[in-house]
């Protein structure tokens, strides 16, 4: 007689929550039909208890490991159409393919869905590896082009991690879930992390604080910080960005980032943009301090990209900030750099806000510079002729795979900058790729920065984690 056993799986990861049920039997035989949501709207919430078996029925909420008396068996595909690779660790327990090449190590799904090992630390590939990463702290993630050549596992020695208990079903086998998490859509690796050289650091401890942070191969930069002495031993981290000749300093102030920071217990990083030449679609008739946007959105060749991984990594560093929640928001120019952020390095953020910025389809941002009244984009539906481009979206294409951020949107409606028509092209095409946004609309104060902007910022986006 073939006994089956059905569990379900919470994997959590930039889409959000999959479910992965399997049906094991006995006999040698695994089949594993994974169904994952893109949905990234819903904010991460904590797991639930499992029912009384062990498993939970209801709602993809909680890890599970079983042990079974099965074999190993390459299971097929996962979502992407990468192979599924050591689903299923041998009977005598997963050992490397080459012993001289890596170090096994079994690990368990932390409650942010990371697998580690029994020191605590993070095993996304393994050490001694080729394309495996490991930073200071001994966490370790893959590259684009990595390939594992061990068999990952489930521990089954001490406490797991924010784990939930196994189920016992029989012979003590374990049975890891692997999901072949595969490579991170740019050179930084799994998020959480970033291989990037940079030389500088934040000052420890709390307050506000000046770094000056060089990436390699690049120009110094400069940036206001700030870690309240509130927050938590993994606290959030926002980077802030400003608009078309501001400074860090001055939407610190201006935003009321402190205020903001010590209310929520978040680190707030502030960088400074450069001097750029020449000018881009965003500034046709003028030189000066800006960040860099289309056409160059690669975060490996990007130099503002390449600060932001710079800083997100001194953040996880120097005040171990939550990799799962960290947001980009800025200001205008600063906020179309904080959308290229989201789009770009997506596997990084959790969301993102935009002060008077939008998705701009036109040449340049100065063809449209229509004003409207209303407070919902649907009462500016009605768009004049010279704010219907159709050309290619800057600064940044909208991601259409499901990993695109939630956003947070503020427009004045009589800006004759920066259009509202552009937000509103924004919110549009957010709803169209299926990501969440909120857009708000007001009237009266043009192209400012509101004082209230990022507390409404963070309020709205601090439920959603990475």
């Amino acid at each position: 007689m073939n006994t089956q056993v059905a569990f379900a799986v919470c994997v959590l990861g930039a889409t959000g929550c999959g479910e992965v049920s399997a049906e094991v039997i006995d006999s040698g035989d695994a089949n594993f039909l994974i169904d994952a949501s893109a949905d990234r709207a819903a904010p991460t919430v904590d797991s639930r208890p499992p029912d009384a078996t062990g498993i939970d029925i209801g709602g993809i909420t909680d890890i599970v490991t079983a042990r079974l008396d099965v074999g190993t068996r390459d299971v097929g595909t996962a979502i992407d159409g990468s192979p599924l690779r050591d689903a299923v660790s041998n009977l005598d327990g997963p050992t490397p393919r080459d012993a001289s090449a890596c170090v096994y190590e079994r690990v368990v799904l932390d409650a942010a869905g990371q697998p580690r090992n029994a020191a605590g630390q993070i095993r996304y590939c393994w050490p001694g590896e080729a394309l495996c990463f490991c930073d200071a702290d001994n966490d370790c993630y893959s590259q684009p082009g990595y390939v594992a050549r061990c068999s990952p596992g489930m521990a089954d020695a001490g406490s797991p991690i924010d784990a939930p208990s196994v189920v016992d079903t029989g012979p003590r086998v374990d049975v890891p879930v692997a999901i072949d998490l595969g490579a991170s859509r740019d050179t930084g690796g799994i998020p959480g992390s970033d291989p990037i050289a940079y030389s500088g650091a934040f000052v420890a401890g709390s307050g506000r604080s000046s770094a000056t942070i060089t990436v390699s191969g690049q120009r110094a930069r400069n940036a206001v910080v700030y870690a309240p002495g509130s927050r938590s031993t993994a606290p959030p981290l926002i980077v802030l960005f400003h608009g078309t000749g501001d400074r860090a300093d001055a939407i610190f102030t201006e935003s009321r980032a402190q205020a903001v920071a010590d209310a929520n217990g978040v680190v707030i990083v502030a960088p400074q943009a450069l001097d750029n030449r020449p000018s881009d679609w965003d500034h046709v008739d003028s030189t000066g301090v800006w960040w860099l946007t289309y056409p160059n959105v690669d975060p490996t060749s990007n130099e503002d990209l390449l600060l932001t991984r710079a800083l997100i990594a001194e953040a996880r560093r120097r005040y171990n900030v939550d990799a799962s929640r960290v947001y980009a928001i800025g200001h205008s120019n600063g906020a179309f750099f904080a959308t290229l952020v989201a789009s770009a390095l997506a596997e990084r953020i959790a969301g993102y806000g935009t002060s008077s910025g939008g998705l701009i389809r036109c040449a340049s941002r100065d063809v449209c510079t229509s004003t409207a009244t209303g407070t919902t984009c649907a009462n500016l539906s009605t768009a004049p002729s010279q704010c219907r481009c159709t050309g290619i979206e800057k600064p940044v294409a909208i991601r259409t795979d499901g990993m695109m951020p939630p956003g947070y949107f503020a427009h004045a409606t009589d800006d004759n900058i920066v259009s509202p028509y552009y937000t509103c092209a924004l919110a549009s095409r957010m709803t169209a790729v299926g990501a969440t946004s909120r857009t708000v609309l007001r009237t009266g104060d043009g192209h400012s920065l509101p004082p209230e902007f990022l507390a409404n910022a963070w309020s709205y986006l601090s439920v959603f984690h990475r």
